[in-house]
């Protein structure tokens, strides 16, 4: 049986530990459905303007569940680290194989978990000062909006590349 490297042990860790974070996101998000937001934080994050974002707050605010709204923007902080990180180690894990095309696609998804990572931190921060300091701003809302659509890109290339790669990885050690 294969030793399990370092690298290895801390793709799983960061990796599943990401998804799990995320899961735990999911499942908060079901508290910030409302009027306003029927997407939860997704319509804060598509917002794309301060008087869309001051409605999706004022709807939180009556829901009482604004310090949620918060908890999970800084929940997603830790996540993207945390889960970029993981999908960083699975892209070096891969792109270190002899076989050619595990190894392009490791490439492709350290590229795209460093992208995802940029995007997100732009996005949550965007609706952290928000949601904590300002309220709805134009130029944050924007910005959010504006780096959604790539971010989610990157986001399914990483999620999706990684399991390809792992089961590129487990053809290719059956068939050795």
């Amino acid at each position: 049986m294969r030793q399990e490297s370092a690298l290895e042990r801390r793709f799983w860790t960061f990796w599943l530990s990401g998804i799990l974070l995320l899961a735990a996101q999911i499942v908060m998000n079901v508290w910030l459905v409302t009027e306003a937001s029927p997407l939860g934080i997704s319509d804060h994050q598509a917002a794309g303007n301060a008087a869309r974002v001051d409605i999706i707050h004022a709807g939180w605010v009556a829901s009482d569940v604004m310090d949620l709204a918060i908890y999970s923007m800084e929940l997603d902080l830790i996540f993207i680290a945390v889960y970029a990180w993981g999908a960083f180690a699975g892209g070096r894990m891969f792109a270190a194989s002899s076989h050619a095309m595990l190894a392009r696609l490791g490439k492709v998804i350290i590229v795209a978990a460093v992208g995802f990572a940029l995007t997100d931190y732009a996005e949550t921060i965007s609706q952290l000062i928000q949601a904590a300091v300002t309220g709805g701003d134009d130029m944050l809302s924007g910005v959010a909006a504006t780096v959604r659509p790539i971010k989610m890109i990157l986001f399914l290339m990483t999620f999706f590349g990684v399991l390809v790669g792992l089961a590129i990885r487990g053809w290719k050690s059956r068939a050795a």
